[in-house]
């Protein structure tokens, strides 16, 4: 009858280790693919509100959605409720990046799109929509569903950005989306220099 040879200890202590090798290069790679996947669906939901900003404007005279500055007696205007029939019921307002936020909307509208009172800006009161922040994702102990830019007394600095958004919830960048209704990934360093250049319209209409 034939032998059976069996694996030695040094030989099934070999292959223990090269398991162990490979499932720690495996494992980084599958965690940097599952975060890639949770920015992707953070930007599909921007996409989706600036696209219901769009189709809002159209439908109000060309205005922006108003904020929760804006209320009637106890009713409040803000942009989640106002956009509620664009977005339609199966939006989901979380970055899925942000799971343990307290905040029910993890991303927050720029309040220098509005008026004093709250009510939305026309469209037509913009330099360059395509450079002026809508929407960007909230600091970890923000609740409001606006970032309030307009607290700003000296202007909107680096740090007092930084203080009000979440700059770095993908790794090096967050996301953001813009007036005219496209988003993208930005890193720090771009959010700085567009705040540096003269008459800025990265936060200011």
């Amino acid at each position: 009858m034939p032998s059976r040879r069996a694996f030695t200890l040094i030989e099934l202590l070999a292959s223990i280790a090269i398991i162990g090798v490979l499932a720690s290069l495996l494992i980084p790679v599958t965690g940097a693919v599952r975060n890639k996947a949770r920015a992707t669906q953070c930007l599909s939901n921007m996409r989706q509100v600036g696209a219901a900003s769009l189709l809002y404007l159209n439908d109000h005279a060309g205005r922006f959605p108003d904020i929760s500055h804006l209320r009637s007696g106890s009713q409040s205007y803000s942009w989640t409720e106002t956009l509620k029939t664009y977005v339609g019921p199966d939006f989901i307002g979380r970055c899925p990046s942000r799971s343990d936020h307290a905040a029910n909307i993890t991303y927050g509208w720029n309040d220098l799109l509005v008026s004093p009172s709250g009510e939305g800006l026309p469209f037509g009161a913009f330099r360059t929509p395509s450079a002026t922040l809508m929407l960007a994702e909230i600091p970890d102990d923000y609740t409001a569903e606006h970032i309030h830019f307009s607290g700003a007394a000296r202007g909107v600095t680096p740090a007092f950005f930084r203080a009000n958004v979440r700059v770095d919830v993908h790794s090096a960048v967050s996301n953001y989306l813009f007036v005219d209704g496209h988003a993208a990934p930005l890193g720090w360093t771009d959010i700085q220099s567009r705040l540096a250049k003269p008459q800025s319209v990265l936060v200011y209409p």
